[in-house]
């Protein structure tokens, strides 16, 4: 996902490092805020790979991905996407800016997904909102799934079993 090296607001290392690494179990914590890990994919397209994890803090649910330096989470939105790959959201309108594919390699945990799933994306931005974007996913079963995304400041990793 090079193209969001656009953004700014990057981690420190150590957490991309830990970031990478992620498992069912772990914890995430940004702010006064702790999710808990519930599934790990890592996708790929081309040479490049990313790891996203599926997070739960009560019924919340959310994703975050290891996008180059830096952590996205991503959180689901109720938008339409018309043909030109327009979506309207937050009183803006977004417009298509990347699309491509991917194909999973790794899937762990709590997740409807299996190695080797295939899937399609756009991106879709605003210069009005350039700290956001709009991401939609269509899996090849059918689901497609629209979410924002916004860069992320985690503050620390917790592996599971390891003192906090």
């Amino acid at each position: 996902m090079g193209w969001l090296n656009k953004f700014s607001g990057r981690n420190a290392a150590g957490i991309i490092s830990a970031f990478s690494r992620l498992q069912p179990g772990d914890e995430v914590r940004s702010g006064d805020e702790t999710w808990k890990v519930t599934a790990v994919l890592v996708y790929r397209s081309g040479d490049e790979r990313w790891p996203a994890a599926k997070l739960a803090r009560g019924q919340a649910v959310t994703w975050a991905v290891l996008e180059g330096d830096h952590v996205v989470r991503y959180d689901p939105v109720t938008a339409q996407v018309d043909a030109e790959g327009r979506a309207r959201w937050n009183g803006r309108v977004y417009t298509r800016e990347a699309v491509g594919t991917a194909v999973i390699d790794r899937a762990v945990g709590d997740v409807d997904v299996h190695a080797g799933d295939t899937l399609s994306y756009q991106v879709l931005c605003c210069p009005d909102d350039p700290g956001a974007w709009i991401s939609v996913e269509y899996w090849v079963s059918s689901y497609v799934e629209v979410s924002v995304g916004r860069n992320w400041s985690v503050d620390e990793v917790v592996t599971a079993g390891q003192p906090a």
